[in-house]
This record gives C-alpha cells, sequence and structure tokens, in this order.
C-alpha cells in the first residue's frame, strides 16, 4: 500500500501559524536599524530584574507583531534576529543563571521561568511564519533558500532552549512544542535543508543545522533529565552538544534497535526503543512520511568504553541500550494515599520507641548480632562538633520547633499529607501532589508512602510542576523498612548519641541497607546498630543511593 505524501502545505497547515494581517509594526518601526533604536530607547536591561517582565513583555508582543507583519522577508529576519538578541539574553538573565542558586520553588521564579518559556514560544512562531512567507515569496531560489534555513534553524533553536528549561526547574513542556518541533524537522527534511549550517554566535561551534539542534533536544529529553540534578542536567546539555554528530535520522528502516522512535502525531519527545520491546508497535507510525528514528548505534559505541567510569553517561547508556530498559508496565488508577516528607518524618512514624528485637534486625540483615562494648562513653557535644568539624549537620530531631513564638510539634511537623496515585507498576508509582505539598518536595527527597497499613520507603526520581497540581514519579527503595538508632564511633574508640535511621530490606534484591542522614555518616564509618538485649558492631560500606539529606550504605 502507497503511503500519501504529506506535503509543505499540510505541515504549516498544522503548525497554525497567523496570517499576514499587520501593515505596520505598533512602535513605529521599518527596518532592524529603527528597531535598534527604538529598543535602545526604551533603557530596558536583560540583565536587570527589575526590567526583565517589562522588557519580555515587549519582545513577546514585537515577536506576535512581526509575525502578522506584511513586510518582506528580509526586513522581517533581520528585525527578528534583533529580537532574539534581546530575548536569548532575557531568558539566560531570568532562568538559565539561577538555575544552580535558587531552587525553583518560590512563586516568583516560576513566574520567570513561565515568561521565558512564553518568550521562546512566540519567538518560534514568528520564525515559523516567516519561513512559511519565504517559501510562498518569488525571488532568487539561492537567496530564498538562505533565509528560509536561517528562518527554520532559529524557529528549531528556540523549541529546543524551551525544552531545555522545562526540566530544569520541574515544569510543564508547553502544550505542542514538541509536535510543532518534529513537524518544523519534517518541513527541513522535505526541502533538503535539514542538514545545511548557518551561523550562530550563541551556538557553542558558532555552526548549528536543524538536524542537529533536533538531535541535541532529543538526546537530552530521552535520557530523563528530570532525574538529574542542576549540575548534571547542565553537563548532560553540554555533552548532547558534543554527541548530536554522531547520531542521524533515519526515516526508512526495518530494525528500531539502538535508536530513538519520533512520531508526528505525539506531542512527546524521542522514544528509546528499548522502552517498547514489549509492546506490539507498529512501525508505520515512526517511519516516514509519518515520523523517523534517531539512529545511536556509532554513539553508542562511543560511550561503551566510558560507563565504567562515569556515573551520568551510565544512567544514560542504560536509559538507550537495547539490554537495559523499563521492564515493568505502569498501570493507570485512581487512588489515595498518605505520604511522609524526609528522612526525619519516616523514623517518627516508624519508630515503635525502644530499641528493635535483636532477631528482627539479624532477620533483616543476616547472621548473628556482635555484643557491644559496655564501657563505651557518650562524649559531650563539643566533642562531637570538633570531630565533625565544628558543626553538627541536622539530623532526624523528635524536639519541637518555634515558629511565630509557637512551639511546632513534631507530629504537626511530621503528620502524614494527602497526596493521589495516578499509577503504579512493581517498581514505583507516580503521585499527584497539591501546590502545598509540592513545595516540600524535591527531586531526591526520600519519601514513604503508605496505601494500605504499611509505610513504603521510596524516593522522587522526577517531579513535574503544572497549573494547578504537581505529578512525581518516586522508586520504591525497599520492601521492608525498621527505624533503628544507631551511634557512630569516634576516632578516640567513643560512641556517638544515638541518632535515628532506617534499616531497609531492599526491594526484590534481598540485601539490607542502612538510611543514614547526610553528612553525618560517610562510608567506611563504624557504626554500632542499638538492639535488645545486645546490638550489632557494623561498618558502613559503599552508597547504594544518595539523595536530599539521607544516603543508603550497605555495611558489614
Amino acid at each position: 500500500m502507497t503511503r500519501k505524501a504529506v506535503t509543505a502545505s499540510d505541515l504549516f497547515a498544522r503548525l497554525q501559524l497567523p496570517t499576514l494581517s499587520l501593515d505596520a509594526l505598533s512602535c513605529g518601526c521599518d527596518d532592524e536599524r529603527q528597531l535598534y533604536h527604538w529598543l535602545a530607547d526604551q533603557c530596558l536591561q536583560p540583565y536587570q530584574s527589575s526590567d526583565q517582565q517589562r522588557l519580555s513583555a515587549l519582545l513577546i508582543t514585537l515577536a506576535d507583531e512581526i509575525a502578522r507583519w506584511r513586510g518582506s522577508s528580509s526586513r522581517r529576519l533581520q528585525m527578528l534576529e534583533l529580537v532574539r538578541e534581546y530575548a536569548l539574553a532575557c531568558v539566560d538573565g531570568m532562568a538559565l543563571r539561577r538555575a544552580g542558586q535558587i531552587q525553583a520553588t518560590g512563586p516568583s521564579l516560576q513566574a520567570d521561568v513561565r515568561t521565558a518559556t512564553r518568550v521562546l514560544q512566540q519567538l518560534a512562531l514568528a520564525y515559523s511564519a516567516l519561513a512559511q512567507q519565504i517559501r510562498l515569496e518569488p525571488g532568487l531560489r539561492l537567496l530564498s533558500r538562505r533565509r528560509n534555513v536561517r528562518a527554520l534553524h532559529r524557529a528549531v533553536d528556540a523549541y529546543r532552549r524551551l525544552l531545555q528549561l522545562a526540566p530544569l526547574f520541574s515544569v510543564e513542556t508547553p502544550r505542542h512544542s514538541w509536535r510543532n518541533l518534529q513537524l518544523l524537522v519534517q518541513l527541513a527534511r522535505a526541502q533538503k535543508l535539514a542538514d545545511q549550517t548557518v551561523r550562530d554566535r550563541h551556538h557553542p561551534q558558532r555552526r548549528d543545522c536543524v538536524a542537529w539542534a533536533y538531535i541535541q533536544v532529543a538526546l537530552f529529553a530521552s535520557a530523563n533529565p528530570g532525574q538529574l540534578s542542576e549540575p548534571d542536567q547542565e553537563r548532560l546539555w553540554s555533552l548532547t552538544h558534543q554527541w548530536q554528530r554522531s547520531a542521524f535520522i533515519e526515516a526508512e528502516y526495518t530494525d528500531r534497535g539502538s535508536a530513538l522512535l519520533a512520531s508526528l502525531a505525539l506531542d512527546q519527545p524521542p522514544i528509546p526503543a528499548n522502552r517498547v520491546e514489549n509492546c506490539q508497535l507498529d512501525l508505520r507510525h515512526f517511519t516516514a512520511p509519518l515520523g523517523w528514528k534517531i539512529d545511536l548505534k556509532r554513539l553508542l559505541e562511543q560511550l561503551s568504553g566510558e560507563v565504567q567510569r562515569d556515573e551520568l553517561l551510565r544512567r544514560v547508556y542504560h536509559g538507550w541500550a537495547d539490554q537495559f530498559g523499563r521492564q515493568q508496565r505502569r498501570t493507570p488508577t485512581e487512588q489515595r494515599c498518605e505520604i511522609l516528607v524526609g528522612l526525619g518524618a519516616a523514623c517518627h512514624h516508624l519508630d515503635s520507641g525502644t530499641p528493635p528485637d535483636r532477631d528482627v534486625i539479624e532477620r533483616l540483615c543476616g547472621g548473628p548480632c556482635e555484643p557491644v562494648s559496655e564501657d563505651a562513653t557518650r562524649p559531650s557535644l563539643r566533642r562531637q562538633a570538633a570531630e565533625f568539624g565544628g558543626l553538627l549537620p541536622s539530623a532526624p530531631s523528635f524536639g519541637g520547633r518555634w515558629q511565630g513564638g509557637v512551639r511546632d510539634s513534631r507530629a504537626d511537623r511530621y503528620r502524614p499529607r494527602e497526596a493521589g496515585v495516578v499509577d503504579f507498576s512493581s517498581a514505583g508509582m507516580g503521585l499527584r501532589l497539591d501546590s502545598e505539598l509540592a513545595q516540600k518536595v524535591r527531586t531526591g527527597e526520600l519519601l514513604a508512602v503508605r496505601l494500605t497499613d504499611s509505610w513504603q520507603l521510596a524516593v522522587v526520581r522526577w517531579q513535574c510542576t503544572l497549573s494547578d497540581h504537581c505529578r512525581v514519579g518516586v522508586e520504591l527503595l525497599a520492601s521492608e523498612a525498621l527505624a533503628v538508632r544507631v551511634q557512630r564511633q569516634t576516632d578516640a574508640g567513643h560512641l556517638s548519641a544515638p541518632i535515628s535511621g532506617l534499616l531497609l530490606r531492599a526491594a526484590g534484591q534481598g540485601g539490607a541497607t542502612l538510611v543514614l542522614p547526610k553528612p553525618l555518616f560517610k562510608s567506611g564509618d563504624r557504626v554500632e546498630l542499638l538492639a535488645r538485649p545486645g546490638g550489632r558492631s557494623l561498618r558502613l560500606g559503599s552508597e547504594v543511593e544518595v539523595g536530599k539529606g539521607f544516603a543508603c550504605f550497605s555495611f558489614v
């Protein structure tokens, strides 16, 4: 059966671009030089926080008007290039430079990120409308192609930058972003412009093309950046600049292995093929003219020799390689659950008030307990502080806190919060949190989740803030958890005051781990695990899991 070819007109129609209906711009400018002076007269600086919102609103209006202006394509392109300079500086000042300094929790920062997103959206729309005009405009073919490839590249680049912001600040990806991006890539491929390079001083290599820009953001988004810290996301973004030339788009294929699969019908990033190995997938939706694959074979060969030395590369490689991938299927549901946020809250609700029996610890750990020396003395707080560099890190506390002159009881501080369950699998679940609870939860946070009677320990792997709620994905850490008290053995042979922690039986693996507050404990520390009638001496091994304020240690 022969498939009907998708024309450029069909693709532009799906982009739903504005028509040319404006005779003049509201600023009165008619070319790039006039616009340059007009913007300078506004005295708005993109890196001045007091000017950013006003400048952003001005740029959004300008991009929208230029998209609908009946001026020639050459003048519109020059004016959009000037607007782009201001827009990228504004996005950098409002969002990117604040990523590693301030958590995206405050309303002010969230508003700035959403404004930066709207600036990039409008910029992409204006360049897309310009590309449509250039295609229909008569003139020299060579000049038209040069303008066309630049307009398409700038539109794709705006979407690329927009799609970097969403996981960096855990906000929702604007609707149709991925669909529009891939329609633009298909337009460039249909006109044989996807591989033509253009100058771009904002790109690390100073030259870029539509295919490289798209492949970079596809690699970035398919590597689950929402599960990474801000520094790791920035490093991954930098690495994908290097990797983009080691992957390529293939429209006609039969082997879907070691690839990312993209469909023009889906408003989502390309899917790693290893995630759909167990699905009866119709490849027609991911081959020309409906889609394509991004072949990763050469890139995976390059990474295979480095994954053992670099944790980030290992995670990325396992996300793409055929022999790895998601093995569990998620099942949609509508349930309610209770959650506890943080190690302190989990210890408070799981703690019985007395040390656990020795046979319970033996069952979880395996092997008999070694007796604890009775002559070990508890050092003074001054000695503890000296041994930890003059500062005792925060550990789970059961005392009260003062808030506005009123003592905040541990019951209020550690009370369970209600959340919704939207899907689940054998390894984790997706949760729906209200806005108040979302302020307390971050990627890497330890949670205790209770659906029925017992608490299950989990860690937040990703987070996405929507307009009225927050979605988080959690991975279960243990099939069984026990609240314990441990004492750290100092270099002088003394024991510290008891510190609360959790003893976990790892889910599906059978090994036991200790969850302890960071940075109070580290690998190699000797600790005493308190029990009745006698405790157990342990040496902390490697950090199996590290999160916000806690670490899971193996032990011997």
